[in-house]
């Protein structure tokens, strides 16, 4: 079967794609240059620059440059990711892989990601950690490299791969589109291999206190990158259901600071923390004031560093199984029902009290299996910094740690499913607030069945892309009578609607405005006052640009390669970071083995 390409909405033109051609054409030169010529012991300016910081910081060459520059590459892309929704939000679709602004830091991000992995592969040279990948004869490279290089690759392929995707299926106006979290997931899990990097130096040179805290400031980054699968959430136009986020706020904060606890002493989640919480705010301050873009809120994480802190205080970091589980379980309980009481206080949705069982039991599971997961990671860095094996064996501690994965994977993937009941019906009252040229109405809807908005998880009148976002309540007024607590915009570019998300997974809506859309083909709709609508699928309102001609398979095959590519991503940290805690396992045995020698030979 042949499925025409969609109209050109979101689509790149000829001179953007010459553009992103252009960049990624010269960056490669360049860094095919600096490989050439350090490799053949020429002079570069790069090397010389690695050769001063690595004096200053007491690092080798190969690992001077790479925090700084990753740091650096994150925040920009995590600014251009929060900067580019809060436009799609406000405006609607843009014009391809350039069609905004925000789109510039997200590209010239993920360049700084690849960067980052490239040049430690070319500066590479003794001391090397005791686990390397050999290129060539003489030219092995750090498994840190070699994992930051094979995500940032993974995240800009999603660049083009958006485009290609938007041909073929009109545009996706969700985060969680397959080429979306290709972008997102690559950056994100990049930190891992930062985190191995900070590792495989300790091991050769030891710590200090800057080398400390750049390992805080990476898991404040893994807590800050962590918190864009939530944006929508955060932003109040999610497209998935609300028990999700919940999940993902304990998954992350669970394993990051278990991880960071359980490797350093007292304090240091809350030294994460307060870096997660300045970036993340002031992120979140500049996308709403200088640009004038939507406000996007973030989970609080306080409570849940506290938990870590005092389970650590209670049983030590020793064992650090026993505190990931420990406190795993107690985020997924009393940190989930904090942030519980954080949403009631500043996020655009309110969780409400019928979704705390649900939430409550699958938390637990996601905390603890979260909290494995940042044992097995804090366990292999420390093997990779020198650290004596001490019990449980290398086995236990790899079954654990898959096992924790896999069931936070399994419950995440078990809430992600979205249905849409039919059967709801509303009748529609407007109460004319303006008229004229910009016409706004209170939206009073008379549903059947009655209760069909009983305890349901949000029940809203919604405004998007018509040059901002607004988002009200829906009150009860009579039994089945409900009426939005302000007015909605019916003109020029809004698109209006009720949504109504019912039980863990059901999200439907109803249209009340919506403009003609000539580039898509679909007609202005606006229902009059009396009029009888059906709540239909969610997705058929908010996603309007989306194709419904394209084969259910070619959806499912998009998702599958996106899971192909995230299997091969956690395979790869799996493989890569177990590989140098390999190495500093030996190393560490050897060191032993030496140390003995000479007790005895000086006995």
């Amino acid at each position: 079967m042949t499925v025409p390409l969609a109209a050109s909405t979101g689509t790149a033109t000829f001179d953007q794609i010459a553009i992103v051609t252009g960049l990624v054409g010269l960056m490669y030169v360049a860094l095919a240059v600096l490989l050439w010529r350090e490799r053949t012991g020429r002079v570069t300016l790069v090397g010389r620059l690695a050769d001063a910081v690595g004096r200053f910081d007491g690092v080798p060459r190969w690992a001077a440059l790479t925090p700084y520059l990753h740091a650096v590459s994150l925040l920009s892309c995590a600014f251009g990711v929060w900067w580019d929704i809060a436009v799609h939000i406000g405006r609607g679709r843009d014009t391809g892989p350039f069609g905004t602004p925000a789109h510039y830091p997200i590209f010239f991000g993920i360049l700084g990601v690849i960067i980052s992995g490239v040049l430690p592969i070319a500066l590479a040279g003794k001391p090397l950690p005791a686990r390397t990948i050999k290129l060539t004869k003489g030219w092995r490279i750090p498994c840190s490299a070699a994992l930051v290089t094979f995500c940032g690759t993974f995240a800009l392929v999603g660049f083009p791969l958006d485009d290609v995707w938007h041909r073929l299926f009109g545009e996706d106006v969700t985060l969680w589109g397959p080429t979306h979290l290709l972008m997102i997931g690559g950056v994100v899990l990049s930190i891992f291999a930062r985190l191995l990097a900070s590792a495989e130096v300790e091991q050769l040179v030891g710590t200090n206190k800057r080398r400390r805290f750049q390992e805080i400031v990476a898991v404040g980054a893994l807590l800050i990158a962590w918190d864009l699968f939530s944006t929508e959430f955060n932003y109040g136009v999610p497209q998935f259901p609300l028990i999700l986020q919940p999940l993902l706020i304990v998954f992350g904060a669970a394993m990051a600071f278990t991880l960071l606890r359980s490797r350093m002493g007292r304090g240091s989640t809350f030294a994460a923390l307060a870096v997660y919480l300045v970036i993340r705010g002031g992120i979140a301050w500049a996308v709403d004031q200088p640009l004038g873009e939507l406000l996007g809120h973030f989970p609080l994480l306080l409570v849940e560093a506290i938990l870590v802190e005092l389970v650590a205080l209670a049983l030590g970091n020793k064992n650090r199984f026993r505190l990931g589980a420990v406190a795993g379980v107690l985020i997924g309980t009393v940190g989930l029902l904090a942030e519980y009481g954080w949403s009631q206080v500043w996020m655009p949705i309110r969780w409400p009290a019928s979704m705390l069982p649900s939430a409550l039991g699958f938390g637990v599971f996601v905390g603890l299996g979260a909290g494995l997961v940042g044992a097995w990671l804090a366990t292999r860095y420390a093997e990779v910094a020198g650290e004596v094996r001490a019990r449980p064996t290398v086995r236990r501690t790899h079954q654990l740690g898959a096992a924790g994965l896999i069931v936070v994977l399994g419950i995440i993937f078990f809430c992600v499913p979205r249905s849409a009941e039919p059967g709801v019906t509303a009748t529609v009252s407007l109460d004319r607030v303006a008229t004229g040229s910009e016409p706004t109405a209170y939206v009073t809807v008379e549903l059947d069945p009655a209760d069909a908005a009983e305890g349901a998880r949000w029940f809203e009148a919604m405004a998007w892309q018509g040059g901002g976002f607004v988002t009200h309540s829906m009150e009860k007024v009579a039994e089945g009578t409900y009426r939005s607590a302000d007015a909605l915009p019916m003109y020029g570019k809004w698109k209006s609607m009720v949504r109504l998300h019912q039980g863990r997974r059901d999200m439907v809506s109803a249209w009340v405005y919506a403009p003609e859309d000539l580039a898509i083909e679909q007609p202005a709709i606006q229902v009059s006052d009396g009029k009888a609508v059906e709540f239909i699928n969610e997705q058929q309102v908010l996603r309007r640009e989306e194709r419904t001609d394209v084969p259910r398979w070619m959806w499912n095959g998009g998702y599958a390669l996106l899971a192909v590519v995230g299997s091969l991503e956690i395979l790869g940290i799996a493989w890569l970071v177990g590989r140098g805690a390999r190495g500093g396992r030996q190393r560490a045995a050897h060191l032993a083995a030496e140390a003995t020698k000479r007790e005895r030979e000086t006995a």
